[in-house]
């Protein structure tokens, strides 16, 4: 299956081992930027070994793919259910471009793999991702616009991403388009290491969104109810702080029904969004309940990096020659991306533990 690129993967090639940590799909997206920025090959192997159906499924694909447009890269196992892979990038191609993960996977998910080399490209880019915008065990795509583009132009890029269409599991169907304005360089300069070191104070402001589309109105009045409950008072939403979008009260509608509820805290570092996705089974309390338990969490920790915005800052400062961050724990997603990036650069990770309950992130 391989002979084809032999010859472009033997002497530069890193081997990744997809079933490090928590052998997910997190891997192979750092990998695949990590090769895209750096021009590096690379060979993996087992991937997805630690989920119940191993190997690559269509929205890892999709990232496949994409990243081969935009560098122009030589592959092999691109193929469903593969769990073998080489990657040999050519020279990265900003520009427009138009991908679709298919049916309801994640397309903050494929952004995860092909922004970090659009970063610090020649010229700027505009990419638009169809797919699913809420979907479960993906950020959402308040997460991305509104928690982790900020974080990155700290280190230099301008960043604006746009929804046109929300889209949930299985059907899918949304649309986000992100504009990237490229820096010379990735920096860990001072204003993101004093906002990624030092705690983020108390919580300015709290607002809450309810996704309801093709659902019972009873359903986002449940959400909505449990999220001024006493048990969440703390968080200090008000009816007039959380926003039910169901797509009568105007702004698009989406293909298919589909529920998400996203709780956002603004402090002196910026925003950080929590968002849970409503499942068939589901109760609409558990839902809210949980994005209001992960925001209350965070807030309580102190800690200025949320746990999942820890793992997807780990590739760009890899691309900065290094840097660090203080986390509220460390994730086996987190790890892994570590992991890849020592593979990739002459970078190592130290942990250290801060008053117990947090954990300083490094990459020397």
């Amino acid at each position: 299956m391989f002979q084809a690129i032999e010859e472009l993967l033997m002497k530069d090639e890193i081997l990744v081992d997809g079933s490090m940590e928590e052998g997910g799909g997190q891997i192979l997206r750092a990998a695949l930027a990590l090769s895209m920025s750096l021009g590096r090959p690379f060979r993996m192997k087992n991937i997805r070994a630690g989920r119940p159906s191993p190997g690559l499924k269509r929205q890892h694909l999709a990232c496949v793919r994409a990243a081969g447009e935009l560098c122009g890269a030589e592959v092999a196992g691109d193929e469903m259910a593969s769990r073998e892979l080489r990657f040999a990038p050519g020279p990265l191609r900003a520009g427009e471009y138009h991908f679709a993960v298919g049916g309801g996977g994640s397309a903050t998910l494929l952004l995860q793999a092909v922004l970090p080399p659009l970063l610090t490209a020649d010229t700027p880019s505009r990419i638009t991702v169809t797919g699913g915008t809420h979907v479960p065990c993906a950020p959402p795509f308040e997460f991305m616009a509104g928690t982790l583009l900020p974080w990155l132009e700290r280190m230099g890029p301008r960043l604006a991403a746009t929804m046109s269409r929300p889209g949930y599991m299985q059907i899918g169907g949304g649309s986000v388009t992100v504009n990237v304005t490229p820096a010379k360089a990735l920096v860990f300069g001072t204003d993101f290491a004093e906002a990624a070191k030092n705690e983020p104070g108390p919580t300015l402001e709290t607002e809450a969104l309810v996704y309801a589309h093709h659902l019972p109105d009873e359903i986002a009045k449940r959400e909505c109810a449990a999220l001024l409950s006493p048990e969440f008072a703390a968080l200090g939403l008000s009816d007039s702080s959380i926003c039910v979008i169901n797509g009568r009260n105007g702004g698009p509608r989406p293909e298919g029904a589909g529920n998400a509820v996203l709780v956002k805290l603004r402090h002196r570092h910026g925003v950080t969004v929590f968002g849970e996705t409503g499942l068939r089974g589901r109760s609409a309390e558990t839902v809210a309940g949980h994005a209001a338990c992960r925001a209350l969490r965070f807030r309580n920790s102190n800690a200025p990096v949320e746990k999942h915005l820890a793992d997807q800052l780990v590739v760009p400062l890899a691309l900065a020659g290094g840097g660090s961050f203080v986390t509220e724990t460390l994730t086996p997603h987190c790890r892994a991306c570590l992991d890849v990036a020592s593979l990739f650069t002459s970078l190592k990770p130290e942990l250290h533990p801060v008053n117990g309950r947090k954990t300083l992130v490094t990459l020397r």
